[in-house]
């Protein structure tokens, strides 16, 4: 077998090739239905859907049959995987097998995906726009699944021959994990306070920066998806496999669901994986209506609370895998599944509904914790659905030379689109519903504003979105089950055990080459990596936020270093603390020439200083600030002129 990877900066490289796809399909995830149809968020964000028509929300889909077509996208996704991942691990080509899928892919993905957040038939005007545009999204949504998982299933089928031992797949599924956890934080901590800083900005000039022109800014990052074709040693050139090199075993399609099915390994994993995946989907496709609608906080807050969920979570899979190796993958991981279901529930208990429209301190305190505890799930649950297919399908091939590794990645993705399919429909379907503590009864309604009307309540009366209540819990459910089912599945997962699971139903099959640690196994570099890992994902969004926050406070003040700024406070310990409290300094003056009320926050930064020297851009501190200068935007204090390559570059 040739080795691609030989490198570890190949390592390093290879588990970021996915990175651009997959964010910008998290991102779709976290915003496109809500941005398409905003009922489950408050009037007051701005930047979380797609448009307004004077002073209301534009719904541009039906909301009682979008969800039905959008259930149906999703199942079709999900069995269209099973056919795409035969044909990317038999295909024969002088380019290899995985190369042609990805390649061929790539431009109905791009295009696709921009048509999704396009609604090009707003115009018609009624109930006739909406159903246009619901057939629209519908169509390009399936479009862009189906080459999406086209894309990344013949990338992640080409794991278990890249990787050449369990280490190097550990190490792999570690940077993809680490990439994962960027993603996830980029789009929940990162963007809510970068859009309402754009948002400010722009709209000093008259134009609306919403979430749709953010989307299309990030799209060239989709181009990571050609690393790949550079790094997979197959085809012609390499005579693997199929020509003169270790050529693998042809696998029917079939034998190949088949050889799938009756892994117990597996298969046990899907049973966890799908109920406690419910349960994750349910939570990130509503993650905005449950801070920003639920809890009534803005982007700040969202920032705060989901940098609390998402900055440890490189530490957290670093504890995890030095708990995995003395208690076992099993334990581990149902630990996970216990701590998030308690972090959900802080979401409700975090509400409006609970604590009223205002008490932040407490809903910040509640989410924080929460945030904390549910982190130590989080980076699991990444790790665990690459390591798992890549880990079986490797020792299978070693024992058979059958490679079909492509299609345990889709069998999961079947069973994961199918119940994402589900609890979409029952997001979409639930966040329409709404009750009162003034008025008895549920009702239906498109926005906050009919639900009142429906009840009969002033203006100013209280409606909660009920949906948004019902998630956390829906969550919790989902978490518990998959923690039962997890006592069927092995203690540990070591390539030995795996072989010896599937001698079980293959008498035959000899595993003697399989030994208890692969040769070539290095578990102490893994433990290097996690470290790293737990540096850079710590840190990284911190960095881009601090530059884009100082060239703020310059473009405010007309006075500000910001280039010397960021690269001390940044890499410097301590130094934050004289370039926060000179920027505080800066932005009182700049307040009060304006008009504008804003307190001193100068004890604050040196206390957060002290506290976090380790962390010099600590993303308290940071947002803080971001909403002084966001303030002073939303105040016209400066008329910025950005030119939209540069908002690109920025974000």
């Amino acid at each position: 077998m040739i080795n691609a990877l030989d490198k570890k900066w190949k390592e390093f490289l290879y588990g970021f090739a996915g990175f651009g796809p997959n964010l910008l399909m998290v991102l779709m995830g976290a915003y496109w239905s809500d941005a398409i149809n905003p009922a489950a968020i408050s009037t007051s964000d701005s930047v979380a859907y797609m448009a307004i028509g004077g002073a209301e929300k534009i719904c541009f889909i039906l909301p009682f049959l979008f969800p039905i077509l959008f259930a149906i996208a999703k199942t079709f996704d999900g069995f269209v995987d099973v056919p795409l991942a035969h044909v990317t691990d038999t295909l024969s080509t002088k380019w290899g097998r995985r190369r042609p899928g990805i390649l061929v892919s790539m431009i109905p993905m791009i295009v696709s995906f921009a048509f999704c957040w396009w609604m090009p038939f707003s115009f018609v005007g009624g109930e006739a726009a909406q159903t246009i545009n619901t057939i629209w999204a519908i169509f390009w949504a399936m479009v862009f699944f189906a080459s999406y998982t086209m894309c990344l299933i013949a990338y992640y089928g080409s794991l278990s021959t890249t990787c050449i031992n369990e280490a190097q797949r550990l190490r792999v599924s570690g940077y993809k994990s680490f990439f994962d956890t960027i993603s996830y934080a980029f789009v929940y901590a990162l963007i809510p306070v970068v859009l309402q800083g754009l948002h400010a900005a722009f709209d000093s000039i008259g134009f609306q920066f919403r979430i749709d022109h953010f989307v299309f800014c990030l799209m060239p990052l989709m181009l990571t998806m050609l690393i790949p074709l550079f790094m997979i040693k197959e085809g012609e050139k390499y005579g693997y496999p199929e020509n003169n090199g270790p050529a693998a075993e042809t696998v029917s399609f079939g034998e190949s669901l088949k050889l799938t099915f009756k892994s117990k390994v597996f298969m046990t994993w899907i049973a966890i994986n799908t109920v406690s995946f419910f349960g994750l989907n349910m939570f990130l496709v509503s993650m905005n209506a449950l801070i920003m609608g639920g809890m009534g906080m803005g982007g700040l807050g969202m920032t705060i609370l989901n940098t609390c969920a998402f900055a440890p979570v490189p530490v957290m899979l670093y504890l995890f895998n030095k708990i995995k190796a003395k208690k076992g993958v099993r334990f581990t991981y149902q630990t996970c599944l216990v701590s998030f279901s308690i972090a959900i529930l802080t979401f409700f208990f975090g509400s409006n509904f609970i604590l009223g429209s205002g008490n932040y301190a407490a809903k910040y305190i509640i989410g924080c914790l929460g945030g904390i505890c549910g982190s130590w799930a989080i980076g699991a649950f990444f790790m665990m659905s690459y390591l798992v297919p890549t880990q079986v399908s490797g020792v299978e091939e070693k024992l058979t030379g059958k490679n079909h590794s492509a299609m345990y990645f889709a069998v999961q993705a079947l069973f994961s689109s199918l119940v994402s399919a589900a609890g979409s429909w029952i997001y979409e379907t639930i966040k329409m519903l709404w009750i009162s503590k003034d008025a008895a009864g549920v009702q239906w309604a498109e926005t906050d504003v009919e639900a009142r009307v429906l009840f009969g309540l002033a203006a100013d009366g209280q409606v909660f979105n009920l949906g948004v209540m019902m998630i956390p819990f829906i969550v919790c459910a989902a978490c518990l089950a998959g923690f039962i089912i997890a006592f069927k599945f092995p203690k540990d997962l070591s390539p030995r055990y795996v072989a010896m699971a599937m001698k079980k139903t293959n008498p035959d099959l000899d595993i003697s080459m399989v030994d208890e640690h692969e040769e070539g196994e290095d578990k102490s570099e893994i433990i290097f990596v996690q470290i790293g890992l737990s540096i850079l994902s710590g840190f990284i969004f911190g960095f881009i936020w601090l530059a884009f926050l100082f060239k703020s406070v310059k473009e405010l003040t007309k006075k500000y270093n910001n280039i010397l700024a960021w690269a001390l406070s940044a890499f410097v310990p301590f130094a934050s603390i004289f370039f926060a409290l000179k920027a505080n300094k800066e932005l009182l003056a700049v307040a009060k020439e304006n008009g504008v009320k804003m307190s001193d926050k100068k004890v604050l930064y040196i206390i957060l200083g002290i506290i976090f020297p380790i962390m010099p851009v600590n993303v308290v501190s940071l947002a803080v600030m971001q909403r002084d200068v966001n303030r002073l935007y939303g105040a016209g204090v400066v008329e910025p002129v950005i030119e939209e390559e540069e908002v690109a570059v920025e974000a």
